[in-house]
């Protein structure tokens, strides 16, 4: 997962390990993809708005490497303008929440965006990773 703000990451932290995902967040689009590039994670949740490189950005990179080009983007975003998530489909995402959001939401979209993908089944095909190591 990829927030800038760390309460965010905390709360949906804590509810995936919850539901018996293993989880990774990352502050920042830079270690987002750092880590995806060392350890490609199964599913990425991505907000949107954050400096320095936002989420579509984080997104397009993602999508232009070969051996990162198929992980499912989730993205998370307080934007609610029909062209936001136009633009957030158009850069790859297969799904759009609107933050706050209510947790089955969220984890119904991580089932959906990565199918196959149960919590806790397998070390390596049982996570809903996100997408970069502290």
């Amino acid at each position: 997962m990829v927030d800038d703000t760390p309460a965010n990451l905390e709360l949906l932290s804590v509810m995936l390990k919850g539901r018996g995902y293993r989880v990774r967040a990352a502050v920042s689009g830079r270690l987002a993809l750092q880590a995806a590039r060392n350890d490609p994670p199964d599913l990425i949740l991505l907000d949107i708005s954050m400096p320095e490189m936002d989420g579509y950005e984080v997104c397009a990179k993602l999508k232009s490497e070969e051996r990162l080009k198929d992980i499912p983007i989730i993205f998370l975003s307080a934007l609610t303008e029909t062209m936001d998530k136009v633009k957030a489909f158009g850069a790859g995402g297969v799904d759009y929440i609107i933050k706050p959001f209510q947790f089955e939401e969220g984890s119904g979209s991580a089932r959906r965006g990565a199918p196959g993908i149960a919590p806790a089944e397998s070390p390596a095909a049982g996570e809903l990773h996100q997408a970069a190591r502290a």
